[in-house]
């Protein structure tokens, strides 16, 4: 067997129905399933028994360990030469395991192979699905001491639309667990420092938009988990800073960053006020509200010359909207060899 799909999971038993649905779906058979469980008090187990022709082993933990450490624990579990991570809320498209496998057998050496995202929202009042973006992967250039890479731009590194390679992810140390909500972003940082990458220039997974989603949790109105997370990410307190390859001035442009990002959300929300005391207690706490305004004019002349070239791609969604919908909402507009065929 050459692959295992890690789905952490807490609670979200109707998503789970639709990760596993859209599993059934793939070309590609040669997989094992490995669900951990983390402490749900929804019954999961009844959900995977619907699916008894899929190679599923379900593992139920009684101690809650929060997103990344619990995807650890299928890390731990996993047998295979490769692995790759579905998200409960996500669903992959029918031939997404079988390019992304593929991808990564030509590529001996890489380790992690990009793919595409659809991101969507069930608009479950009027029976439909809403496509709300279309993310291409993209592959870094080969990064040394002088070349800094466009990190700040990254896209495709969500682990539902990556694969990976499992030697080469346990030699990294894994997701970064004290890091909340970027240790996807983080390992695939560190991954790109040591290995090359490959991609797949089509979409492999619909990213699902809800009122539950962990990334609706990372700006300032709630937790602010992204720019604390990027401000630990780069101070001398994180044991896996020297993994990511990225000098001193990288690091200092990834905080202006994520500071300017911030600051913008706050000064256009209807509680700016509250939300720019909330920036400014960050900022301060870090050390940056200084390097913030000395720095911010070099930051600003930068991030447009940074700025990558992104080639446009007219590529046709509706094929993976059917998928999508008959998945969630079980209209089938066509049978389902079809919907295979086109995605």
């Amino acid at each position: 067997m050459q692959l295992t799909v890690i789905i952490p999971i807490y609670n979200r038993a109707k998503m789970l129905f639709h990760a596993l649905e859209s599993l059934q779906w793939q070309t590609y058979k040669d997989f094992v399933i490995v669900i951990c469980d983390d402490a749900s008090k929804e019954n999961l187990k009844e959900v995977v028994a619907q699916f008894p022709n899929l190679n599923i082993e379900y593992h139920y933990y009684e101690a809650n360990a929060g997103q990344f450490k619990n995807a650890m624990r299928g890390v731990n579990l996993c047998k295979t030469p490769l692995m790759k991570f579905l998200y409960s809320d996500d669903l992959l498209f029918p031939k997404a395991l079988e390019r992304q496998v593929k991808a990564l057998q030509e590529a001996p050496d890489a380790a992690v192979c990009l793919g595409g995202i659809a991101e969507f929202e069930e608009l479950a009042e009027q029976n439909t699905i809403n496509l709300l973006n279309y993310s291409k992967a993209y592959i870094p250039q080969p990064r040394n001491e002088k070349q800094w890479a466009r990190l700040e731009e990254y896209s495709g590194f969500v682990p539902s639309a990556c694969m990976y390679r499992t030697e080469f992810f346990r030699n990294i140390g894994g997701f970064n667990t004290g890091l909340r909500g970027i240790a996807d972003w983080e390992i695939y940082v560190a991954l790109s420092s040591h290995y090359p990458v490959v991609a797949v220039d089509e979409p492999v997974c619909a990213m699902r938009f809800h009122a539950d989603q962990v990334v609706k949790k990372y700006c300032l109105g709630s937790d602010a988990l992204l720019i604390k997370d990027v401000f630990w990410m780069t101070s001398n307190a994180n044991p896996y800073r020297t993994r990511l390859g990225l000098p001193w001035s990288q690091q200092l442009f990834l905080r202006q960053d994520i500071c300017w990002r911030d600051l913008r959300i706050s000064l256009s929300s209807e509680y700016r006020l509250s939300l720019l005391k909330k920036w400014l207690d960050i900022v301060a706490q870090n050390n940056m509200l200084l390097p913030f305004i000395i720095g911010f004019p070099v930051f600003l002349v930068l991030k447009i010359l940074r700025k990558p070239k992104v080639q446009t791609r007219i590529l046709n969604l509706e094929k993976y909207k059917d998928m999508i919908r008959s998945i969630l909402l079980q209209t089938k507009t066509k049978n389902v060899e079809e919907v295979i065929l086109d995605c």
